[in-house]
């Protein structure tokens, strides 16, 4: 006989459902999704149904709590590759890639029409620089 499921949470969507799974398969748990094909075919039944349930057989359960309960990782610090990674107009060193460039043509015309450019912003002082 099957072991029984425990429900550990149940989401809007499918995708922050298979999120859950995704993270307690990677711990070697065996999570089901309920109701996903239901809220998939119209979402709008989201709420009808109860959202998307995770299951986990009632054996892996404390296990499963303990992960979701410990939060996501933290992630791993950005490598910066760039000399002159600072800010030239107040010298910080807090900056970050950001691109520029054909996104809108590429979504209205199926083609990008300028290419795009890597450019720097400081989260300090908000100003912006070509790399």
């Amino acid at each position: 006989m099957p072991e029984a499921l425990l429900t550990i949470g149940a989401y809007s969507t499918w995708f922050e459902a298979n999120l859950v799974r995704s993270e307690l398969e990677a711990f070697d748990l065996h999570p089901i999704l309920a109701d996903a094909h239901t809220v998939n075919v119209n979402w709008l039944w989201s709420n009808a149904v109860g959202g998307v349930k995770v299951q986990i057989p009632v054996s892996e359960a404390e296990d499963a709590r303990r992960i979701l309960e410990s939060g996501p990782a933290e992630p791993e610090p950005e490598l910066e590759s760039n000399e002159d990674a600072s800010c030239p107009v107040c010298g910080s060193k807090e900056t970050q890639y950001y691109k520029r460039g054909s996104f809108l043509t590429w979504l209205v015309l199926s083609i990008p029409i300028l290419p795009p450019l890597s450019r720097r912003i400081c989260t300090v002082c908000g100003s912006k620089w070509k790399v």
